[in-house]
């Protein structure tokens, strides 16, 4: 894999270029090889399906990467507009396996993922989480104003960071502060911050033992970021895996306050 090479030798590449050359290999291995294997007589017919797709008017004179370029989000849309296609000719298994194989090749994490004949960004899965979900619900309340705010804000710069993972660590201070107004409101101390409010959070919600731990470590992982960001320091490095944990907690605490 193209990815496992440059780690090898440590050399860096980013997104854009990262970008450029998945568009090129899927010129290369999708909309030239397999179509031309698996279509050789339906070209025309798989042409004007994908051109459609990107909003362009058809010219038969033209290849398919004419009408793509250098586009990233319109090759993506492309390999969408012909995989009911690929599928009806009961090629499903080899067509994802050449999707996938693209997107394992990548010099750089595109953000993307292929599932069932779409490409999903890596990280929306905990966007439809049902404990995310219910939990915008739950604050939909205007009670819960002070609240809802840096969620939604948490949540929006989630999304942001598959592009710029730099947005990492201020979903976790989003996220913290979200808690801590939480913990304001269910204790009525508003002049306390979560450090202070955690024992008593814990004991109206009914918590058990298991909570507080969770709600110890929350608060000390977070701290890590707020206070290198206070005294302008560099924050330590974040993975999206850790990220999304750490928005799940977040999730979690809401359920058990607003629910208890």
């Amino acid at each position: 894999m193209s990815r496992d090479f440059y780690h090898r030798f440590d050399l860096k590449i980013n997104l854009e270029e990262a970008q450029r050359r998945f568009v090129n290999r899927a010129n290369n291995v999708i909309f030239e090889a397999f179509l031309n294997e698996h279509f050789p007589y339906d070209y025309d017919k798989i042409n004007r399906l994908i051109v459609t797709a990107v909003g362009e008017r058809v010219d038969p004179y033209k290849p398919i990467d004419y009408y793509t370029g250098n586009d990233f989000y319109k090759c993506l849309r492309g390999i969408e507009a012909i995989a009911p296609s690929v599928y009806i000719r009961h090629y499903q298994k080899e067509f994802d396996q050449v999707v996938n194989s693209l997107l394992l090749q990548s010099e750089a994490d595109l953000g993307i993922r292929w599932d069932k004949a779409k490409f999903l960004r890596s990280g929306a899965e905990l966007l439809d989480e049902e404990l995310v979900n219910k939990s915008l619900h739950w604050l939909g309340d205007k009670k819960y104003a002070t609240v809802l705010a840096p969620f939604s804000k948490g949540l929006e710069l989630f999304l942001q960071s598959q592009k710029r993972p730099e947005l990492l660590p201020d979903v976790i201070t989003d996220m913290y502060e979200a808690v801590e107004a939480l913990a304001k409101i269910i204790t009525g101390r508003q002049d306390k911050d979560l450090s202070s409010n955690r024992e008593l959070f814990l004991k109206e919600v009914k918590a058990s033992d298991d909570y507080k731990v969770l709600l110890k470590e929350y608060i000390g992982y977070a701290n890590k970021f707020r206070h290198a960001l206070a005294v302008e320091e560099k924050r330590p490095s974040l993975s999206v895996s850790a990220v999304e944990s750490f928005v799940y907690l977040t999730g979690i605490f809401i359920r058990l306050a607003i629910l208890v």
